[in-house]
């Protein structure tokens, strides 16, 4: 069994900005931004192919789909997507590898439960980990929280 997926161009493209929701998948389609404009996207779980698929129909160059836990390339990705947190401890053991994947000024947008108190955890995980610009959007489906890796300064 195939752990991950790759495709790096698609035959067909709807416009740019287009993006459908697939079946399934609670992310709403504004919430990743223009995905025309991104170099690498790294789609992480479960619900990825259905996300991959739309992301490619939508523009994306290069999207990358890992459903099990594999740790991805440091500095290979502009834009990470989890479109479920399934725990407060996978985001915990899983966050470090993904924010190392994130290149200078690379996004995280992640679905995360309907709690209050799970969104708080999971911005005060973010921002132990050296991620800025925290926003939160509500939906029917649960909070989408996204967060962006700032550019490195040198002193």
């Amino acid at each position: 069994m195939q752990s991950s997926t790759q495709a790096s161009a698609m035959p067909q493209t709807l416009p740019q900005g287009a993006l459908h929701q697939p079946m399934g998948v609670g992310v709403p389609p504004d919430a990743f931004g223009p995905v025309e404009d991104e170099d690498h996207i790294l789609v992480l779980g479960g619900q990825g192919p259905e996300l991959m698929c739309a992301l490619l129909r939508a523009g994306a160059a290069n999207v990358t789909h890992l459903r099990a836990y594999e740790r991805p390339e440091a500095d290979s990705a502009s834009l990470a997507i989890v479109p479920r947190v399934n725990s407060l401890d996978w985001l915990a053991t899983a966050l470090p590898s993904i924010r190392r994947a994130l290149t200078a000024q690379g996004r995280i947008v992640l679905l995360a439960g309907t709690q209050l108190v799970t969104v708080t955890q999971i911005r005060r995980m973010l921002t132990l980990h050296g991620l800025s610009a925290i926003q939160v959007q509500t939906t029917g489906d649960g909070q989408v929280i996204s967060a962006e890796r700032p550019r490195r300064q040198f002193a």
